[in-house]
């Protein structure tokens, strides 16, 4: 499940110590239970990034329309059928971010495989501030936009692998806050002040949280796999992320200290994009079934 100019970065294989931390995550896993997931949709089409608007009555996704149109879909819970965002839109829209009152939102916009821009739309008027990172491979990627609506942090190509920056909300005053590796899937914390993120900086694809200028980034946990897609729970207090764990993908969630690994998916196929319901009670994602695309939820203790 992977579109529109997403490269698949996998680093070098663990080490000996990744593969020890693994099977103390298996030791701390294997007995429980995985709850059994609700479908939403059953259209079947492929879709990504899911994110609740306030409230948790609704939620955003970027939908596969077709094989050269990307496009943001909004769904009321309980709806089979959902709704396109920007009706009228013509160029690829996807991996939507809103604040915490739905005032704003960021998403990324392309024409092309090469050159993807940073949009961010006041939601009652529509006016946009854009941030164009250039040409070439100068594509941004994974927004998130502060809850207040402050800043908008994202993915960037570097002379270093790939970087995380931030932008203020008129697209502007650019800043980079990571250095070394490949560093992807930024998600600001509930009270804007820590970012989530993904650095191979350390060998394997693993999760960190540092301030959100940057400073004091350290690793959630240890593990064996690439670990992508973090996602904050209500709280700011665990994380849910995605965990290429034995070669297959699943739902995980975990403390922000590294404490309470427990595994919400397991199936063959991949479940991916998780995302909190804002009651904290349930986590939303897609998963593949006999090949198809839907929207999940699984009840999280």
């Amino acid at each position: 499940m992977m579109f529109f100019g997403e490269r698949r970065c996998q680093p070098a294989g663990g080490t000996g110590d990744h593969r020890r931390a693994d099977a103390a995550a298996r030791q701390r896993t294997k007995e429980l239970p995985v709850p059994e997931p609700v479908r939403l949709t059953t259209d079947g089409t492929q879709k990504q990034d899911p994110v609740f608007l306030k409230g948790g009555d609704e939620l955003v996704f970027t939908l596969l329309e077709s094989p050269v149109q990307l496009r943001l879909m909004r769904l009321k819970v309980g709806d089979k059928a959902p709704t396109k965002v920007n009706p009228d839109a013509t160029t690829n829209e996807f991996e939507a971010t809103f604040t915490g009152d739905g005032s704003s939102y960021a998403f990324v916009q392309s024409r092309g495989n090469l050159n993807m821009k940073l949009v961010i739309r006041e939601t009652a008027t529509s006016k946009d501030a854009v941030f164009d990172p250039g040409g070439g491979f100068a594509s941004v990627r994974r927004p998130s936009i502060h809850p207040k609506g402050d800043r908008v942090c994202f993915a960037i190509p570097a002379s270093t692998g790939q970087e995380i920056a931030s932008v203020s909300r008129d697209g502007k005053d650019r800043k980079t806050i990571t250095a070394g590796g490949i560093n992807n899937w930024p998600a600001y914390s509930p009270d804007g002040k820590r970012i989530a993120f993904c650095s191979s900086r350390e060998g394997e694809f693993d999760l960190y949280v540092m301030n959100a200028d940057g400073s004091d980034a350290k690793r959630v946990i240890k593990l064996d796999g690439m670990q992508t897609r973090p996602c904050w729970s209500p709280d700011g207090k665990r994380l849910a992320f995605t965990w290429n764990r034995d070669g297959n993908y699943d739902i995980y969630a975990v403390n922000i200290d590294g404490t309470g690994l427990v595994r919400l998916t397991d199936h063959a196929e991949r479940d991916d994009y998780a995302t909190w319901h804002p009651d904290g009670k349930s986590v939303v994602f897609v998963g593949e079934r006999n090949g198809k695309f839907d929207l999940y939820s699984v009840a999280v203790k």
